[in-house]
């Protein structure tokens, strides 16, 4: 056996560094379509019981203190699924001081901005806007400001899905205020939450051809 024989092949060395990049993609990126099927779930169903509270007008109304629980509920659980879901995600990898400051931080911009949101909303009816304007305020900022944390994360991440719904929700959030109340919710709940659902099944179907581009890959 010559020294030439012992060195690895570059070519070999360069296709196992990217099989094993893929690898971990694909783990970070299992656990995308649950992410987004919560998410769906919670604007589809949340939104919805806002909407049903003056909706249907006399034909039926649900309680506001039936629906606003549905909707805290929902979207807590969607949050923390995709917490959880997030941190499974990382497990067994190794990651660098840079990931994780920019983890923490993305991760506390979130509820950083939604208080910055609500103390806004607060400041516009002391600076005498009509309160009830809160109703149509409040959802749309906090859809807008969500759409700019998704592009932000598919930016850090390079996650395509998240950059499709982060437009759409910036999208949503622009148009849905033209529809009033309560219309609006229901804007946020069928192309809001259905947005979430569509993104979840291309982002499910994708993983699979992706997983078995790999599988073929290793095989070859």
């Amino acid at each position: 056996m010559t020294v030439d024989d012992e060195q690895p092949d570059p070519a070999d060395m360069l296709a196992l560094v990217k099989d094993q990049q893929r690898s971990i993609e694909g783990q970070r990126g299992a656990f995308v379509p649950l992410i987004l099927f919560s998410w769906g779930i919670a604007w589809l169903l949340g939104f919805g019981a806002l909407w049903l509270i003056d909706g249907l007008g006399d034909a039926f109304s649900l309680p506001i203190w039936v629906a606003a629980p549905i909707f805290i509920v929902l979207l807590a659980g969607a949050g923390t699924l995709s917490t959880i879901f997030g941190i499974r995600s990382s497990r067994g990898l190794r990651t660098g001081k840079d990931a994780t400051f920019v983890g923490l931080v993305y991760g506390q911009t979130w509820w950083v901005g939604s208080l910055a949101i609500f103390a806004l909303g607060q400041a516009l009816v002391r600076a005498g806007m009509d309160a009830d304007i809160l109703r149509i305020f409040y959802p749309s900022a906090y859809i807008f400001f969500a759409g700019v944390m998704y592009v932000m994360a598919a930016a850090i991440w390079r996650a395509i899905p998240m950059l499709i719904l982060g437009g759409w929700a910036i999208l949503v959030s622009v148009l849905a205020p033209f529809a009033g109340y309560p219309a609006q919710y229901l804007v946020y709940a069928l192309a809001g939450g259905g947005g979430f659902l569509l993104v979840a099944l291309w982002s499910w179907i994708w993983m699979r051809r992706a997983r078995r581009h790999l599988t073929l890959g290793g095989r070859s």
